[in-house]
């Protein structure tokens, strides 16, 4: 089935690029277009679009008052484009999908439609559902991510760089471990070493070591070293979480 698109944007020369682009993908089609806030609102309405490009600076109104305009409970994912970096954890807040700084590539534009048709392919969950999800809102030098916190495992440090193990795989962010453990739930996860962090309940068998170190196994079978420096704490969040 064909996802029917809106392009929210008021530069012509950017519509213009979007519709270029979406012509790439014969999963999606563009059902309209609208120049500002006020049209995108009556035609969001009018044609029940499955897919949302918005713009975040448009007249009448911006972005996330489009959104406002529409009411908390919505059928259609959101992709936010915009030139300003400084909304990025807003346009998350609001439950966008992803977050395109202009001026993006078109590799990077199908990373984010690819998003869109997996997320339209599968099994829509309500709204409210999503937001009571904790996320973490982080950038990498493929624009900002919005991660699920219960997806992420274990966070390792790699030179001037994180790198996050989720389910759906590995992501590098230019972060420090430190900067990125002060935003997790403290009550789930746990420094383990000088450069690891796990989420508890990631955790399947803890063998203590003779020095006073051990020996974390994850559930994917992975072995994480647990320093001495922080038994103590781990050994007490394991065994409550047991």
């Amino acid at each position: 089935m064909t996802a029917r698109v809106l392009i929210a944007e008021d530069e012509p020369p950017a519509r213009a690029n979007i519709r270029r682009l979406l012509s790439e993908d014969p999963r999606f089609e563009v059902a309209g277009e609208a120049r500002d806030g006020m049209e995108a609102v009556r035609m969001i309405e009018e044609l029940r679009p499955d897919l949302v490009f918005l713009d975040i600076q448009m007249p009448g109104l911006d972005g996330f008052e489009t959104l406002d305009a529409l009411g908390a409970s919505r059928e259609f994912v959101v992709i936010f484009s915009t030139a300003h970096d400084e909304h990025a954890l807003r346009a998350f807040d609001a439950l966008a999908l992803d977050y395109l700084l202009k001026p993006y590539d078109k590799q990077r534009f199908h990373v984010a439609l690819e998003k869109a048709a997996r997320q339209l392919a599968g099994a829509r969950r309500e709204p409210a559902a999503v937001a009571r999800e904790r996320r973490l809102v982080l950038r990498t030098e493929d624009g900002f991510i919005a991660l699920v916190e219960e997806n992420v495992d274990r966070i390792s440090a790699s030179g001037k760089h994180v790198v996050l193990y989720t389910k759906e795989g590995q992501r590098r962010v230019r972060q420090t471990l430190a900067e990125l453990g002060a935003k997790l739930d403290a009550s789930r996860f746990v420094r383990v070493h000088r450069g690891e962090i796990v989420r508890v309940d990631a955790v399947v068998r803890y063998e203590p070591g003779a020095r006073g170190d051990g020996i974390l196994t994850l559930f994917d079978g992975t072995a994480v070293v647990l320093s001495r420096s922080f038994r103590r704490e781990f050994s007490e969040r394991f065994r409550g979480n047991r």
